[in-house]
């Protein structure tokens, strides 16, 4: 049976952490394949800053030269908010012989309760989160017990750290890969003014 990782999110801008946390997962877990979905209207997040065909384009920057990486276009060519259960949904459906394994931060632990229909999804799927660097949120124990932990590179860097370096004319240098970087570069996002 096929082992595949799922890893969405509005990827805006992809960095180094999704890219880590994909290729330790898919180390420990034996994944065959981790897909990266960029979400078009992520319902937890507000209105991307990037367009969604740059976040697209540095989603493939950011996975190129990994064999076990590939990218979708799924939740972008999707009407509506990108709910990971209909995601999940799809996938199984298209694949029903294959195990599905939904990757998220730990960042995602505490607010996984919140997400649409969160026990629908541990029904699609095994959902695996990666290290936690400090005291988080309360979870609901419930879902948390669900949920497996796997130990991976505890690298704190966010999107919108990265996004606000740029304003600032800082570098972002090792936060996100190269071929991003020359792609926010070259494109001019996240920039001030």
């Amino acid at each position: 049976m096929q082992r595949l990782g799922v890893l969405g999110g509005a990827f805006d801008p992809i960095h180094t952490g999704h890219v880590l946390l994909a290729q330790f997962t898919a180390e420990r877990l034996d994944l065959d394949q981790v897909l990266f979905i960029p979400a078009a209207d992520p319902p937890h997040k507000g209105q991307c800053i990037a367009l969604a065909e740059d976040r697209w384009a540095m989603v493939q920057r950011a996975i190129e030269g990994f064999p076990v990486f590939a990218a979708s276009r799924l939740e972008l060519d999707r009407p509506g908010k990108s709910y990971t259960i209909d995601t999940l949904r799809y996938l199984r459906q298209a694949h029903p012989e294959t195990q599905l394994y939904l990757i998220i931060g730990a960042d995602n632990v505490a607010p996984f309760s919140t997400w649409h229909n969160p026990r629908g999804i541990l029904e699609l799927c095994t959902v695996v989160a990666g290290t936690r660097l400090s005291p988080r949120e309360e979870a609901d124990p419930e879902l948390e017990g669900r949920l497996v932990q796997i130990d991976t590179p505890a690298v704190q860097i966010s999107s919108t750290q990265i996004r606000q370096r740029l304003g600032q004319g800082l570098p972002i240098r090792y936060l996100v890969p190269e071929k991003v970087e020359e792609h926010i570069r070259r494109q001019g996002l996240y920039q001030a003014g």
